[in-house]
């Protein structure tokens, strides 16, 4: 602790010789002579430019003045400020940084000194910084429709920002899907899929700067109430941001490296918050169903996780047991934080039961509900749909051990998911063929089909599905057992080979005199 307080120290005393990131200047170069950033800018400004020349010829005709003349022109300029740059700078950062992360091209990735985690700021702040450079050029139509009347600086001012954080988060979002490592083919779809996706992204921001327009938001800039929304929101999407910024690191970190150290940590820590923030919410509005949307969050967050973990690789690099804790008490909680399926199992699980945990803590001490009420219905349907889960994940790394042990540990992920699916559409096949599929019939009780559980989440024969997921996964964890005690077993650091003895020094023999 001292020598780290030292380093700051340090680090901040010679201030006058920090350097900007190397990939910032490389980047904006690049953005710099690009015909593409040049060419979207003018346009930017030329559209700006002939809007308001169209509102104020068209208007000069009325004999009555629009007091709501400047309210309107700012509407419009939002959604132009929100097209251009929610999918021009996004889509921009993300061809660039998915060309340097293809197979074929040994750029920065790969042969720089740079660490992932300077590569991929260096990219964030390129996008943040060409964010500022749009918005700047936008700046003076904007403050401009103040004086048309219809909307106060202050508006303009904070809509302005809510936008621009938008954009970083979305910047951030491109960063992650183009360091996915897949094909180039692959790559596109998911490109153009993002950019079709991107409508939800684009119409809602839209409104909502309208509707904070309409409503008034420079009037209520004062009040501690509207603060302390914008403060939960801003953190839900900071924690987002930097969940995604966590993981761009770690798809561009060697594969010999603790890929998993940081994003389970950063999950944790941010589930914990976001805890502490829910109860805070519930305690001052005395609404305990304000701990739903945080253990939904959770609930999605663990699924996609417990993807991810099957997927790794059960044979820990020499570099990642080197940093393995001697002591037996670090090991264990190392073990929930290190690369491999069992602890990456054992650590969702565990998070997961404390949120069911806190839920029903949380739901009993603030409300009273009766047995099969709306509270109650979400606890079977959130522990039944993640029993289901964690069975699904066991049978695909049962599979992938017996069946493929030669393939790569990523099979085990899309064999889960194809089981998944295959036991979801089975029942429906065979009753189309049978001429008896039906939207009752879809909704009927289908044990071992998690999606089933979603429509009987309201009904009693939910906890059908509950005793069954759990009966199943209980089968799953003894087939296991073996096979997750030797991960336990084998996670210890590497044994130091010692240095082989000096063998004495050989006397030359005597010459036999002839």
């Amino acid at each position: 602790m001292t020598v780290a307080v030292a380093r700051l120290k340090s680090h901040v005393a010679n201030w006058r010789s920090w350097e900007l990131n190397p990939i910032v200047i490389k980047e904006l170069r690049q953005a710099v002579r690009s015909r593409a950033v040049t060419g979207m800018l003018l346009l930017l400004l030329l559209v700006l430019f002939l809007t308001t020349v169209t509102f104020l010829v068209t208007r000069s005709f009325d004999t009555v003045g629009d007091i709501e003349l400047g309210g309107a022109v700012f509407q419009v300029f939002v959604g132009i400020l929100a097209v251009a740059s929610v999918w021009f700078i996004p889509l921009y950062l993300g061809v660039r940084v998915a060309f340097e992360r293809g197979e074929n091209n040994p750029d920065l990735f790969y042969i720089s000194t740079l660490t992932p985690g300077q590569i991929i700021r260096g990219k964030f702040l390129c996008g943040a910084y060409m964010a500022v450079l749009f918005f700047s050029a936008c700046m003076p139509f904007m403050a401009f429709t103040n004086l048309l009347r219809g909307v106060d600086l202050p508006t303009v001012f904070f809509i302005l920002l809510f936008l621009f954080l938008v954009v970083c988060a979305v910047n951030q979002l491109a960063i992650f899907f183009a360091c996915l490592p897949m094909s180039r083919p692959f790559k596109i779809l998911l490109g153009l899929y993002g950019f079709i996706q991107s409508f939800w992204i684009v119409v809602p921001v839209i409104f909502g700067s309208i509707t904070m327009m309409r409503s008034g938001v420079g009037a209520m800039l004062a009040t501690r109430q509207f603060w302390g929304s914008v403060s939960t929101v801003g953190g839900i999407g900071l924690a987002a941001v930097g969940l995604f910024y966590v993981l761009s690191v770690a798809l561009i970190s060697p594969p010999s490296s603790n890929r998993a150290l940081t994003p389970r940590i950063y999950i944790t820590v941010i589930w914990f918050l976001g805890a502490v923030l829910s109860l805070l919410w519930i305690w001052k509005t005395r609404n305990a169903e304000l701990i739903l949307p945080w253990a939904s969050l959770t609930f999605g967050l663990m699924i996609l996780s417990l993807l991810v973990t099957i997927s790794n690789c059960d044979q820990l690099s020499v570099r990642v047991q080197n940093s393995i804790p001697k002591k037996l008490p670090q090991r264990l909680l190392a073990f929930l934080f290190f690369n491999g399926a069992a602890g990456g199992l054992l650590w969702v699980a565990l998070i997961s039961a404390a949120t069911i945990l806190v839920v029903h803590e949380v739901l009993s001490r603030f409300t009273t509900p009766p047995t099969g009420s709306t509270e109650t219905q979400f606890l079977i349907f959130y522990a039944a749909s993640t029993a289901y889960a964690f069975a699904y994940a066991l049978s695909g790394l049962l599979i992938q051990r017996k069946f493929f042990p030669k393939r790569a540990p990523k099979i085990a992920a899309l064999i889960a998911m194809i089981f998944a699916a295959v036991w979801a559409l089975a029942p429906a096949v065979v009753l189309f063929f049978l001429d008896k599929l039906s939207i009752k019939t879809a909704a009927s009780l289908e044990l071992g089909n998690v999606f089933n559980v979603l429509p009987l989440r309201d009904d009693g024969r939910c906890i059908y599905h509950l005793y069954f997921a759990f009966g199943w996964l209980a089968f799953m964890m003894v087939l296991s057992a073996r096979w997750f005690w030797r991960q336990v077993k084998n996670f210890r650091p590497c044994q130091k080979i010692e240095a082989p003895p000096v063998l004495a020094e050989m006397t030359t023999p005597p010459a036999v005199s002839e």
